[in-house]
């Protein structure tokens, strides 16, 4: 290549989780790879601004254990989850403990802190990582790929053997290269942030409430905060209006767990929407490339597996680029077949979850959902 084309062995576009995960395993198991992370965003460490609150659940600290992250991880001081409690199929709340769980509590992030977390270790471990640079061209050589970023001011060139696909939803890379989402939903989630709970039972809990428009979902977060979240299809909530503040908030009036929670409490934002659709890509490997975490697939939030999912197929996936690496190509076929496999067992479960909810069969959100068709891989 050119001289002042800048060449490593591995480059993951998006520093997330997926991505932070992925060169951790690849640093962790080849050490001598060079790895670089671009990620299109600013650099986030030191931001403030409140996130969805996200639960992780006990067994994520056996791959936090693998990755070296748990000193750092028990350092933050994480608030600590003991379950979570739902009306789902009743009215009243019934609770699922961590405490039976052979592997303890689990834990609400601050996911500012998580991620920041994560790209310090990348960096202490030689992982190279550029912010604010998007892709806007990739070409494939009998050597590897040329890809080229941009920002507002400059054009960088990379030379990579291998390039992994951590850009969450969108995708990116694997649609240049013609990779599809099948989509099987239009879930989103409109959330918004308050200065805490004020209820004594489950005061730092999660709790799911179920309503025949979709689900709420309430937990804590750090800073004496809390998040509300509506989780329904994209259509209902436009018929809804629920990106408008006051009929969010009217809207949390007909909930019955939920609203309990927040009698009192202030509102600290704006009601936001998110992407919480169910998705696959059709082509999540090819010719020195792959795909991971949300950019692979995507899960319902009420599998509360977005995370430890994210952590679990980084390694699988570490696995396939060091083989490649290597010269053995097989790697990339197993990679996907599990992501398939893992996919189609959370299909079936979900689905299953959705039906023990008979209240409202007849309404259009559960409807779509109890007569849903799982496509097969």
């Amino acid at each position: 290549m050119k001289d002042n084309v800048v060449t490593y062995d591995v480059v993951i576009i998006g520093a997330g989780v997926a991505g932070c995960a992925s060169a951790l395993f690849i640093k962790k198991y080849a050490p001598q790879c060079s790895v670089l992370m671009v990620e299109r965003l600013a650099n986030t460490e030191d931001s403030q601004s409140l996130r969805v609150g996200e639960t992780i659940p006990p067994h994520t600290a056996q791959l936090l254990q693998h990755l070296d992250l748990w000193q750092s991880f028990l350092s933050h001081s994480f608030l600590k989850s003991y379950g979570t409690a739902a009306a789902w199929g009743e009215d009243a709340l019934y609770c699922n403990e961590y405490i039976y769980s052979a592997n303890g509590y689990g834990w609400h992030l601050d996911r500012t802190v998580f991620d920041a977390m994560m790209i310090e270790a990348c960096k202490d471990r030689g992982i190279d990582v550029v912010y604010e640079h998007a892709l806007v061209k990739s070409s494939k050589t009998n050597e590897g790929w040329v890809l080229e970023f941009v920002n507002a001011s400059t054009t960088r060139q990379m030379f990579t053997s291998f390039v992994i696909d951590a850009t969450g939803k969108h995708a990116s890379f694997a649609k240049m290269q013609g990779a599809n989402k099948k989509k099987d939903d239009a879930l989103i989630g409109i959330y918004q942030h308050f200065n805490g709970f004020n209820d004594a039972n489950l005061s730092s809990g999660t709790i799911v409430e179920t309503c025949p428009y979709g689900w709420w979902y309430s937990a804590c977060i750090p800073g004496g905060k809390a998040v509300v979240s509506f989780m329904t299809d994209g259509d209902i909530a436009h018929k809804l209006n629920l990106s408008n503040e006051n009929n969010f908030l009217d809207f949390i009036q007909t909930s019955n767990h939920t609203k309990a929670r927040i009698e009192s409490s202030d509102t600290l934002s704006k009601p936001k929407a998110i992407s919480a659709q169910t998705h696959l890509l059709d082509v999540m490997t090819g010719e020195g490339w792959l795909a991971v975490g949300d950019a692979a697939s995507a899960y319902d939030p009420i599998s509360s597996m977005g995370i430890f999912k994210s952590l679990a197929m980084s390694q699988y996936a570490a696995y396939a680029v060091i083989d490649y690496i290597k010269g053995n190509k097989t790697g990339l076929d197993k990679y996907q077949k599990i992501v398939h496999a893992d996919f189609k067992a959370y299909q079936i479960k979900r689905k299953e979850y959705y039906t023990q909810e008979q209240r409202f069969a007849t309404s259009l959100f559960w409807k779509r959902r109890q007569h849903q068709n799982i496509f097969h891989q």
